[in-house]
């Protein structure tokens, strides 16, 4: 065995062992764990366990082993003081066993964060399949996130061409044009990403076709490889104003994260969301879905969420692969309660039943008492403790009864757990079905709410408009006021007292100001932005809302481009400047002076424009 280790793996072997590796002993299982925690682990390492009482696995390691093939090693442990063995070695939440699977990948990243090596459960034979396809997946990305599955030129491998004739879950069925057959795996195209969104039935394919596995590699033939190729893309596919489709790929609070195209993400923060600051993202999105957004500028890329109208049809999405289907498709709605009788606003939303989960038991199942167990243990005969005179010393008769009492007790206390074991994995079941249902509710709720949200937005900007318009012959608000600063500290007024809510006055209200000489010139006589604009800015500056929005951009002005020195009067004042519009030249900004005593507006001015 020189040379050999106790699984049978060669010291220095280039590639994992061609066959399943069965675990036998403690010895074995510790090498084991050793082995999974060795820097330099050239691949992944799939550890399926055997569950007690029983002789094999739930799941299939020889299909597990023909599908990964030389990318990953396959090994079969027992449960047992073998799989105890392997846990002391492991990491906390890392060991594996009862009947469970689990992959190991190179990157050692799994040993502080147990989650990236996720562990997959089986309660019965049933769930063989699952479990297997599982296992099988978690392989692949493992291999492909080691590098060990890039598109490579092997002796034996084709450049072969073919039809789809159809997508089964995470595999693909090619026709190629010798009528020969081929699979395309969901793990070797594009990760994260579900095959049906990357084929469909019908598409010319064109790959490289590896003769012993019947693969079929596709990844050559994707259009976007990397952000510069999703960029131009993207700047292909659409233009700025249109309304396109993005899945979530990450949430915070203040942020959320969408992909446009794989490899191309962009954040979009909470004003290009919604207006109420009382909104966290994290509560209106989950990761995974799909929105539609706005295309507000390709360099740098920015989306908004909070202008998209139910009416609008988003632009379809790019293929991944020519001829492909697009790779995101909109959410279907969700399913509507029927209408109450009573009318409801235009923004109202129906109420949604929530998810009804599984209600665990009030009491847990009382556990068997030693004497419950005495209990069921058969009562010893006397004829069968009959033995001749001075054939076994009473001591030893004594010691065997008390062994067979002990090895009864222990048959039953197992057979006890064992059926608790199986209700406790069906209720696991039944509680993953209702968190999968429970997931599905939040989503369609997350959707239906900002788009309500939205409603809102556009009901409000709707109102402010028919306001405006009451009582104008020409669209220009009739003074109600003769002196033109009377008339502008009305309307800041008004929008100060329909803009923040009456629980909120005490804490926001208007700080004390004064207008410049000529800033109500510059408001009439600059172009591209509403007095309303102007106004609500103003009202955000006096209640210090301004500070706290990322889209206003307050800083204090400077004399020139950056690094020029900030704009002062003699009395100490130092002029401020705010945004009115965003990511262009001729942006409007709205410059006022802090002093002392409040705050003095001064002028409304083009992003260039640094006279205060």
């Amino acid at each position: 065995m020189t040379g050999l280790s106790g699984t049978g793996r060669v010291a220095g072997a280039v590639s994992p062992p061609t066959g399943v590796r069965r675990i036998r002993s403690e010895a074995e299982a510790s090498e084991l764990a050793h082995w999974l925690l060795m820097r330099g682990r050239r691949w992944p390492v799939v550890v399926l366990t055997i569950p007690g009482e029983y002789d094999e696995p739930f799941g299939d390691p020889d299909e597990i082993k023909a599908a990964v093939g030389d990318l990953a090693e396959v090994v079969l442990m027992p449960t047992s003081d073998v799989s105890w063995a392997f846990s002391r070695v492991m990491p906390p939440m890392t060991p594996v066993y009862g009947g469970a699977g689990r992959v190991y990948p190179v990157d050692h990243a799994w040993v502080a964060d147990p989650g990236r090596s996720r562990l997959r459960f089986a309660y019965s034979p049933h769930d063989r399949d699952r479990i297997t396809d599982q296992l099988i997946n978690d392989a692949l990305q493992a291999a492909m996130a080691a590098g060990l599955v890039e598109p490579r030129t092997r002796s034996g491998t084709q450049e072969r061409s073919g039809r789809v004739q159809g997508v089964i879950g995470s595999r693909a069925l090619v026709t190629l044009d010798d009528m020969a057959l081929a699979t395309v795996w969901e793990e070797l195209t594009v990760p994260g990403v579900a095959l049906d969104r990357v084929l469909a039935k019908g598409q010319q394919v064109c790959g490289s076709y590896d003769p012993d596995s019947r693969r079929l590699d596709l990844r050559a033939a994707l259009r976007f490889t990397d952000a510069a190729t999703a960029r131009a893309g993207v700047e292909k596919a659409y233009g700025v104003g249109d309304v396109v489709l993005a899945e979530v790929a990450a949430v915070a609070d203040d942020a959320v994260t969408v992909r446009l195209l794989p490899g191309l993400d962009v954040e979009v923060g909470r004003e290009a969301v919604t207006s109420n600051q009382k909104d966290t993202l994290s509560g209106l999105f989950s990761v995974g879905e799909t929105v539609a957004c706005r295309l507000v500028a390709v360099d740098p890329m920015r989306l908004r969420l909070d202008d998209v109208d139910d009416e609008e049809v988003p632009k379809p999405a790019p293929s991944l692969l020519p001829g492909g289907p697009p790779w995101l498709r909109p959410t279907e709605p969700a399913p509507q309660p029927p209408a109450a009788a009573a009318p409801s606003s235009p923004a109202s939303v129906p109420p949604v039943a929530a998810p009804r989960l599984p209600v665990a038991p009030a009491v847990a199942p009382r556990q068997p008492t030693p004497l419950d167990l005495a209990r069921r243990l058969p009562t010893p005969q006397p004829a069968a403790m009959a033995r001749p005179a001075g054939a076994v010393p009473a001591a030893d008769q004594a010691r065997v009864l008390q062994l067979t009492n002990e090895l009864a007790a222990e048959r039953a206390t197992r057979k006890v757990l064992a059926d608790e074991l199986a209700g406790l994995r069906a209720r696991a079941a039944e509680l993953e079905a209702g968190l999968a249902q429970a997931t599905r509710s939040i989503e369609q709720l997350q959707t239906r709410y900002r788009g309500a949200d939205l409603a809102r937005q556009r009901l409000g900007k709707e109102l402010r408009s028919m306001q405006g318009r009451v009582g104008q012959p020409a669209g220009t608000p009739e003074p109600l006021f003769l002196d033109p600063e009377e008339q502008f500290r009305y309307e800041v007024s008004c929008e100060w007292a329909q803009r923040i809510p009456a629980a909120e006055k005490a804490d926001k209200p208007l700080a004390a100001y004064t207008l410049a000489p000529g800033f109500l010139d510059s408001v009439e006589q600059l172009e591209g932005i509403s007095r309303a604009k102007v106004i609500a800015v103003v009202v955000e500056v006096l209640t210090g809302q301004a500070q706290h929005l990322a889209g206003r951009d307050v800083h204090p002005l400077r004399s020139g481009d950056a690094g020029s020195p900030y704009v002062r009067r003699p009395d100490g004042a130092i002029c401020w400047r705010v945004a009115l519009q965003r990511e262009s030249a001729a942006a409007r900004r709205l410059h006022y002076w802090r002093t002392h005593d409040g705050y003095e507006f001064s002028r409304v001015a083009l992003h260039d424009d640094y006279r205060p």
